[in-house]
């Protein structure tokens, strides 16, 4: 599971630098097929599929919505989550599995 945040941060950054979106709607529905269709990340975790689907769609949103403007002009400053976000991580991943 580690992989899968180490990878889930990376795509968070991803979002927040290049999205023109400008909708979290759309970058939260991003995230989650992002995460749900990683056979990679899938098959690394150990969970059945329907626990691997809940679990990207329990993390994404909360990922999504513990973002605030801090977070995002830290993010964009210095292209990489801060400490307190990657706490937020670990904590949720342990929520949604």
């Amino acid at each position: 599971m580690i992989v899968i945040i180490r990878k889930l941060m990376i795509l968070f950054s991803f979002i927040l630098i290049t999205s023109k979106a400008g909708s979290n709607e759309n970058q939260l529905n991003y995230a989650i097929k992002y995460c749900q269709q990683d056979m990679q990340q899938f098959r690394a975790s150990g969970l059945s599929t329907k626990q691997y689907l809940k679990f990207c769609e329990c993390y994404m949103i909360k990922m999504v919505n513990a973002l605030d403007e801090k977070e995002i002009n830290y993010q964009k400053k210095y292209n990489k989550p801060s400490g307190k976000y990657i706490k937020l991580s670990k904590k949720y991943k342990n929520q949604c599995i």
